[in-house]
C-alpha cells in the first residue's frame, strides 16, 4: 500500500487523536474481540470490549487472553500517546492477575492505561480492567521498549512498525462546511468556529488534589480529601468543579471539624461509568453511601451549586444523617440548569466536544463567578480542567451536564418546605448565575434558617471569599 501521508511526522498523539476523530478502522485482532479506544490523553488511554460467550474457554468463563489483550491495548495506546514524531514501541514484557471470573453477564469491560515511568527506552504502564458493574477483574502491568521509526522515502510504503492505524485515504470532494460552536460551557462569548485538532498538554494534578482517597460504594470508587478531626462536615460540590472547589476552605476548617470533600460520582477523579444516573436524586444517594462506607453516620453537609441541591434531597431523605445544612450559592425550585450548562443537551456537542479544550470556556466561567483580584490562577484553571482533559473526560463532563433537571428538586418542593434542620445560607452579592434573589425564595422554603448575604462575593463563594465562608460556616456551626 502506497504512503497517504507520512506517520513520522506525527507524534503518537496526533495520530491518535485523528483516528478517534475521523473513526479509522481498528486494526484487524481489534475486529476480532469487539475492542474499541474511547479515549486517548498524554499518557493514558481508554478501550472498551464486551464481554460475550465468543470469548470463552473451556471453562465457561472469558479467555484470558482476551481480557489481556484489552489491558495490553489500553496500555500501549497510553505509551504511544508519549512517542515523539519519529517513535512507535513494541511490549517487551507483560504481566496480569486475574482478580474475578468474567462472563456475559458482565457486560462491557473497560480498561484504563497509564504510563508509570517514561525513559528514553523503556516505559512502564499500568491497567486496570473493570465490569459493567464497576467490579475489578483484573490489574496488569508492562514494559515498553522506544523504537525509533525508519522514514519512508516518498515512494515506500509505510514502515511495518508504525502503530495499528492508519489515517483514512483522502477523497477529492470539496471540504465540508463546518458547523458553528456554541459559546463556552459557562460563559456568554461570540460564537467561534470549531476549533484546529486537540493538541493540549497533560495536565498535572494540583498538589492538593494527589492527597485524594478512594472508596468504593455501589455506584463506583469516589475520590475524596479528608482532613481534621471533630464533628463531621461533608462539603460537596457543583458542577463543573470537584472537591478541588475547597481548596481554601478545607485546612482552617480542618483545625475544628473532620471535614470531608467527595468529588461526586462522574466527576473530579471518582468514577465516570457510562451508565451512571448523574441526576442529584441519585447523587444524593451516592452521598449517603459514601458517608456510610467510611464510616460517618451524621455530619454537617456543606452544598455549592447543585451540590447545594444533593445537601437539600439528603436531609429530606435521610434527615437523621444531616445534622446542620449549609447551602452556597444553591440551586432552587426552577433556577437551574442556568442557560449555559443546559444548551450542552444539544446533539451538535457530541462532536464539538471530541476537539475542544475546556480550559478557555471554563477560566472565563471561574473568572465571571469571582470578584476578588487574583483568584483565578492557572494552577486552578487547569484543576478545574483536568478531569475532562481527554475524550472520556470530556463525554463524561456532557453526560453530568445532560443529567441535570430541576424535576429533582421541584417534584419534591413540598418535601424540601418540611425540612427541620437548622440551616445556613450563604449567597453572593454579585453571584452571575444564580441571582441573590434566590436566597430569600430558599429561606422562606425551609423552617429554621438564616441568609447571610457576601458583598462582595460571586458565585464561586469558596473560592472567591473563604476567609467568609470558613467564618460563617465555624460560627453556625460553633454556636447553636
Amino acid at each position: 500500500m502506497r504512503a497517504m501521508f507520512d506517520p513520522a511526522a506525527m507524534t503518537g498523539r496526533d495520530l491518535l487523536e485523528t483516528a478517534l476523530r475521523t473513526g479509522v478502522d481498528p486494526a484487524p485482532y481489534f475486529k476480532v474481540l469487539g475492542m474499541r479506544c474511547i479515549a486517548v490523553a498524554d499518557g493514558s488511554a481508554t478501550f472498551e470490549m464486551p464481554a460475550t460467550a465468543e470469548h470463552y474457554n473451556p471453562n465457561g468463563v472469558t479467555h484470558g487472553g482476551a481480557i489481556s489483550s484489552l489491558a495490553d491495548s489500553a496500555m500501549g495506546f497510553a505509551v504511544f500517546s508519549t512517542c515523539a514524531a519519529g517513535e512507535s514501541f513494541t511490549t517487551a514484557e507483560l504481566h496480569i492477575n486475574f482478580i474475578r471470573p468474567v462472563t456475559e453477564g458482565s457486560g462491557i469491560l473497560r480498561s484504563t492505561g497509564r504510563v508509570i515511568n517514561r525513559g528514553q527506552q523503556l516505559v512502564v504502564a499500568e491497567a486496570e480492567v473493570y465490569d459493567e458493574q464497576n467490579q475489578l477483574v483484573a490489574r496488569a502491568s508492562s514494559t515498553n521498549m522506544i523504537l525509533q521509526r525508519r522514514r519512508a522515502t516518498r515512494d515506500s510504503t509505510i514502515d511495518e512498525t508504525a502503530p495499528p492505524i492508519t489515517a483514512p485515504a483522502p477523497t477529492p470532494a470539496p471540504p465540508p462546511v463546518q458547523p458553528a460552536v456554541p459559546p463556552a460551557m459557562l460563559a456568554r462569548q461570540p460564537t467561534p468556529t470549531v476549533s484546529p485538532p486537540l493538541t493540549t498538554e497533560l495536565i498535572s494534578t494540583a498538589p492538593l488534589a494527589r492527597s485524594k482517597r478512594k472508596i468504593r460504594t455501589f455506584a463506583g470508587d469516589i475520590a475524596y480529601l479528608r482532613k481534621g478531626q471533630g464533628p463531621a462536615l461533608l462539603l460537596v460540590h457543583g458542577i463543573p468543579s470537584s472537591s478541588y472547589l475547597w481548596r481554601d476552605v478545607i485546612d482552617p476548617l480542618s483545625g475544628t471539624f473532620d471535614v470531608l470533600a467527595p468529588d461526586l460520582l462522574g466527576y473530579g477523579d471518582s468514577d465516570k461509568r457510562l451508565d451512571a444516573d448523574l441526576s442529584i436524586a441519585a447523587q444524593a444517594r451516592y452521598m449517603v453511601a459514601f458517608m456510610e462506607s467510611i464510616g460517618v453516620h451524621q455530619a454537617a453537609v456543606v452544598g455549592h451549586d447543585i451540590g447545594g441541591g444533593v445537601a437539600q434531597l439528603m436531609a429530606v431523605d435521610e434527615p437523621q444523617r444531616v445534622a446542620r445544612l449549609i447551602l452556597i450559592d444553591s440551586v432552587v425550585d426552577n433556577n437551574w440548569p442556568i442557560p449555559d450548562i443546559a444548551r450542552l443537551k444539544e446533539p451538535v456537542w457530541d462532536q464539538i466536544l471530541v476537539n475542544l479544550d475546556l480550559r478557555n470556556g471554563l477560566r472565563k466561567g471561574l473568572e465571571a463567578g469571582t470578584v476578588t483580584e487574583g483568584r483565578v490562577t492557572d494552577e486552578l484553571v487547569d484543576e478545574w480542567t483536568r478531569p475532562f482533559q481527554d475524550l472520556g473526560g470530556r463525554r463524561a463532563y456532557l453526560r453530568a451536564a445532560r443529567a441535570l433537571n430541576n424535576r429533582d428538586l421541584t417534584s419534591r418542593s413540598r418535601h424540601i418546605q418540611e425540612i427541620e434542620t437548622p440551616s445556613l445560607i450563604l449567597w453572593g452579592a454579585n453571584d452571575k448565575y444564580l441571582e441573590p434573589r434566590w436566597a430569600e425564595t430558599l429561606k422562606h422554603k425551609l423552617r429554621d434558617t438564616t441568609v447571610e448575604i457576601i458583598d462582595p462575593g460571586g458565585h464561586f463563594l469558596p473560592i472567591d471569599r473563604p476567609d467568609a465562608v470558613v467564618e460563617a460556616i465555624t460560627r453556625f456551626l460553633t454556636t447553636r
